[in-house]
């Protein structure tokens, strides 16, 4: 009968470290973007005087209170997708993707915005800062994948055609 004998070389932190990479920085630029993006959506849809107060805009007629809908749900999407990220960030890797590029859609609506005049500088600011930092730390932080050292790599034999 074999027995396993312990091995008392191997700890939980090398254990975790091999099996989940070091992530804390990630998870928290992801814990602020579910917060940020739950704060939005609660703001456009349930608080719309507040919305009309800091974008100094009104939101009088049903056509401008369904786009404020429309952008709550909207950052309440981001809001499910930072937190399925955040909950497994090497897992869910395309979602950190899918919240960096919309961020920098919304960043390029807010330059287009102040490009046409359509809003003040003051009243985006806030908004753009938030959205270029939340870009800055995914980038920064976002888990890739490891390269394969050059004698572990393997090369596949090119099959021969012969002309008969």
């Amino acid at each position: 009968m074999r027995t396993i004998e312990p091995c008392n070389h191997v700890t939980v932190r090398s254990v975790y470290s091999v099996v989940m990479p070091h992530t804390r920085t990630l998870r928290v630029i992801l814990a602020i973007a579910f917060v940020l993006n739950l704060t939005w959506a609660n703001l456009f849809a349930f608080a719309p005087a507040l919305v009309e107060r800091l974008y100094g805009l009104p939101l009088l007629d049903g056509m401008h209170a369904y786009l404020a809908l429309s952008r709550a749900a909207a950052f309440l999407l981001l809001a499910v997708i930072a937190l399925l990220a955040l909950l497994r960030p090497i897992g869910f890797r395309a979602m950190t993707i899918v919240l960096l590029v919309a961020y920098f859609c919304f960043f390029l609506v807010d330059v287009i915005t102040l490009v046409r005049g359509q809003m003040t500088f003051g009243a985006l600011l806030p908004e753009m800062v938030a959205f270029v930092l939340l870009i800055v730390g995914l980038v920064r932080f976002i888990p890739v994948g490891q390269i394969s050292e050059p004698d572990k790599m393997k090369t596949k034999p090119v099959p021969e055609i012969s002309g008969q």
